[in-house]
C-alpha cells in the first residue's frame, strides 16, 4: 500500500511541475469549439505508446487537415468537442501531440486510462469559461490548474467567480 501512495504522490507532483503554467493565460480570447458528432459512449480507453509524428511543418501546411484529425481523435474517445485549447495549440504541436497531452493532462486516471466521461466534464467546463472569456480574456490558469488536478468543484466555484466579475463589470460600464 505504501508504494501505491508514493506513485499518486510522484504523479501528483509531476502534474504539478509539468503542467503548472502550460494552459491557460490572461491575454487572448478563446476560439471556437469542435463538435465532434462523436458516436461512441464515453468510457476508458488506452492511448498507443508507440505513435510517430510527421514534422510539425507538414500539419501547419494543412491546418484544416489538423483540425479535421482532432476532431476524429476526440471522436473516437467518445468525447464531445474538441477544447479551443487544442486547436490552439496546433501553432506549436502536431494534432496527435496536443491531443495526447490533453487528455494525459485532464483524463488520465491513476491506472493510466483515459477517462472521457471526465474528458467531456472538463470540456464542458471550459466551454462555459470560454464564453465569459469571449468579450473580456481573464486569467484562465487557475481553472485548467483545478481542471488538471480533478478538483471540479473549485473549477466550478472560479467560473462562478469570473461570471460574478464579467457580471459586475457590466454593471459598472451602464
Amino acid at each position: 500500500m505504501p508504494f501505491q501512495s508514493l506513485k499518486k504522490s510522484l504523479k501528483t507532483n509531476f502534474k504539478n511541475i509539468l503542467y503548472h503554467l502550460k494552459y491557460g493565460n490572461n491575454q487572448r480570447l478563446p476560439l471556437i469549439y469542435l463538435k465532434t458528432y462523436s458516436s461512441k459512449q464515453p468510457s476508458y480507453y488506452t492511448l498507443p505508446h508507440d505513435h510517430k509524428d510527421e514534422p510539425l511543418s507538414s500539419y501547419k501546411s494543412f491546418p484544416k487537415l489538423s483540425q479535421e484529425i482532432l476532431i476524429a481523435l476526440f471522436s473516437s474517445i467518445g468525447v464531445e468537442y474538441v477544447p479551443e485549447v487544442v486547436l490552439y495549440e496546433l501553432t506549436i504541436k502536431t494534432p496527435q501531440k496536443a491531443f495526447r497531452d490533453f487528455c494525459i493532462t485532464f483524463g488520465e486516471e491513476e491506472n493510466g486510462l483515459i477517462n472521457s466521461y471526465l474528458l467531456n466534464q472538463v470540456i464542458e467546463r471550459l466551454k462555459e469559461m470560454d464564453d465569459l472569456r469571449t468579450k473580456i480574456p481573464f486569467d484562465s490558469r487557475e481553472i485548467y490548474k483545478a481542471l488538471a488536478y480533478t478538483d471540479l468543484e473549485k473549477a466550478d466555484e472560479l467560473i462562478k467567480q469570473m461570471k460574478e466579475i464579467k457580471n459586475k463589470n457590466k454593471r459598472t460600464t451602464k
